[in-house]
């Protein structure tokens, strides 16, 4: 029993030689034409606010609705009066899908 253990143990280290050894120098490995992918979208503040008002402003469930809207480093707090539960989560929901959104503070009330 105790050769069996050895066996396996021995077994395993040089599996995981074989395996580290296939990724060395994976930097020479790369052809010269790769290039780093660009750095994702950015979006400024004053384009996520203008998505996120536009949405509810086009919302037919939202028709009339009073709310604010404030977004600071891709924070988004949402102030304002709703007439009840499925304009809340609406509201949230256009906030959340805008690109660039990092966090929504909802803080709206049920009127």
């Amino acid at each position: 029993m105790p050769n069996q253990h050895l066996l396996l143990t021995l077994t395993l280290v040089l599996f995981s030689t074989l395996i580290l050894a296939g990724c060395e120098n994976y930097a020479e490995k790369t052809h010269p034409s790769w290039v780093a992918p660009p750095a994702g979208a950015v979006f400024d503040d004053s384009t996520i606010y203008a998505r996120i008002a536009q949405a509810v402003q086009t919302d037919p469930d939202l028709r009339g609705i009073n709310i604010d809207i404030k977004v600071k480093d891709g924070n988004v707090t949402l102030f304002g009066t709703a007439s009840n539960e499925n304009q809340v989560t609406r509201i949230n929901m256009h906030a959340w899908i805008a690109d660039g959104v990092k966090k929504v503070d909802n803080q709206i009330v049920i009127q």
